[in-house]
């Protein structure tokens, strides 16, 4: 089993590129297993990949290298055992750092090897997330083997050979690649031969009985050191809308809780993602910031149609920087309230029950 990681900070482009990834894999007759984290309590990337045919599990409310720890082991040992992969891919949340998980299956009883580490960075906010989260991005970074600098086409040149100089020097040993995940099949294709590639290679200490190096110089609780404030949670809807209908319904509230964030941390950075599903669409509408520009974006996936019969899940993450939990909460609760409420919906917030270890397998 071929183990591939793949890292990144909040909206840096990871299930996108994860997305692609798994159809090449599929195409070419691998058998591919994939675990997912999110750091809040509900799973909204995970559904976006079930919505795209695949079925989707994840493991969430924590961090894989930090709180889920067991949880990853024994997820591991469930796939190798009753699966056997060909390849076993891992989005871990955009608050981890990947080596870290690394080194926690190298200790593994279970016969693996790996691809190089790939983080990816969102050239249009790289320098807010550097100034925003200078120690997290700092360690993330120091830890890659391969970057991928991605969404350059959202920047210019002078921009991506600024980031590349700045990587250079910071993480010299690492190779350096430019991306657009959404745009440009040939960056996934070098993605691609990395993952298969049989060479020189990181094997389970276990196995090897070898005491492999590791790239980590000091564990940290990434998490913790990152300043992300995460607010997630489901809304329990009752009413009509129409596709069109809730994606500027998400859209409206996603707008609204940026806005006010950004009062109170002009130059925040992160991710507020919502989703809902109406008849055979699941929309899902995202927005990533940095500084004062807040990017939203929305998907309209088709899927298998079910009846809402006037009732919907709403979803929402919201993790951003440097801004006091309660704020969030109540910014996030006040726009749902006042848009949900001029919709004419009648909405009530779920209580979640911690969820349990998922796995993803294709």
């Amino acid at each position: 089993m071929r183990v591939f990681l793949i890292g990144g900070f909040l909206g840096s482009g990871k299930t996108t590129t994860v997305l692609k990834l798994i159809d090449r894999l599929i195409a070419d007759g691998k058998k591919v297993a994939l675990i997912v984290n999110e750091v809040g309590e509900i799973g909204i990337d995970g559904t976006t990949l079930e919505t795209a045919g695949i079925p989707s599990k994840e493991l969430t409310n924590g961090c894989i290298c930090c709180s889920l720890v067991i949880n990853l082991r024994i997820t591991v040992s469930e796939i190798a055992d009753i699966h056997n992969p060909d390849i076993l891919i891992m989005e871990p949340t955009g608050l981890s750092f990947p080596s870290q998980i690394r080194d926690e299956l190298l200790n593994m009883n279970v016969m693996m090897s790996f691809a190089p580490v790939v983080t990816l960075i969102d050239a249009s906010r790289f320098k807010a997330e550097m100034e925003q989260i200078p120690k997290f991005m700092e360690h993330q970074l120091t830890e890659a083997e391969i970057i991928g600098i991605n969404k350059i086409d959202l920047v210019d040149e002078e921009k991506i050979e600024e980031i590349e100089a700045f990587l250079k020097e910071m993480n010299p040993d690492a190779y350096t690649m430019r991306m657009s995940a959404v745009n440009d099949d040939a960056a996934i294709d070098k993605i691609y031969e990395l993952i298969v590639r049989e060479g020189d290679e990181i094997v389970s200490r276990i196995d090897t009985r070898d005491d492999v190096k590791s790239k980590v110089t000091e564990k940290l609780n990434s998490v913790e050191i990152s300043n992300v404030t995460r607010y997630s949670g489901i809304y329990n809807l009752t009413g009509e809308l129409t596709v069109k209908d809730a994606g500027t319904l998400l859209e409206n509230i996603i707008n609204a809780v940026g806005m006010e964030i950004y009062e109170i941390n002009r130059s925040f950075v992160g991710h507020i993602k919502m989703a809902i599903k109406v008849d055979d669409t699941f929309v899902k509408v995202s927005q990533t910031a940095g500084a004062d520009d807040r990017k939203i974006e929305a998907e309209y996936i088709k899927q298998e149609k079910t009846e809402n019969n006037g009732h919907y899940e709403l979803r929402f993450l919201a993790a951003v920087t440097n801004v006091k939990k309660e704020k969030v909460v109540e910014i996030v609760d006040q726009s749902m309230s006042v848009f949900l409420s001029a919709e004419k919906l009648v909405f009530e917030k779920q209580i979640l029950k911690d969820e349990s270890k998922k796995l993803i397998v294709l």
